[in-house]
């Protein structure tokens, strides 16, 4: 009988996240939208059905009472479960959920050769509102034109 082969080092998986350019940002605004929407309603919900149970909890356990914890831990679950779902759907095309409730996302990108992030908020009309640094703290938003660097001159053409 053969025995299982030992290991000297687990084997650590690199992943690779995708890079995203100002353009491509802004063409996703709307797929943004829909998808923190839902993960932001989501959550709600599960803090909704977190209430209910700790409210019921507290509860003299009678029949009815009981029933009624049993339905809220099932729906708590469905709804965890979607918000996973949703989340997921984030991570596949690697945009980080930041904060559900405030529906601030992180989107990956370069500048100078480091990684940076370019941050998406639900509710601001733009929908990317600025870019940070990976070093940076949280709440720092840079001008989006420093992420675009300089724009491109346009050469005079005379028309004759």
């Amino acid at each position: 009988m053969k025995r299982p082969r030992k290991s000297a080092k687990k084997s650590r998986r690199v992943k690779v996240i995708r890079l995203w350019n100002y353009p491509e940002a802004l063409r996703a605004v709307p797929y943004l939208r829909s998808v923190i929407d839902a993960l932001r309603n989501l959550y709600l919900e599960s803090l909704r059905h977190r209430l209910t149970i700790k409210r019921l909890s507290e509860h003299k356990p009678d029949r009815s009472t009981l029933i009624a914890l049993d339905d809220a831990r099932k729906d708590l679950d469905r709804a965890q479960d979607a918000f996973k779902d949703n989340h997921r759907e984030l991570r596949r095309i690697d945009v980080f959920l930041l904060d559900p409730l405030e529906g601030i996302a992180l989107i990956p990108c370069q500048k100078n050769d480091d990684l940076a992030w370019m941050v998406f908020e639900q509710f601001d009309n733009d929908g990317v509102v600025g870019w940070r640094w990976h070093k940076d703290a949280f709440e720092l938003r840079r001008p989006l034109a420093d992420l675009a660097g300089p724009p491109a001159v346009k050469k005079a053409t005379s028309g004759a």
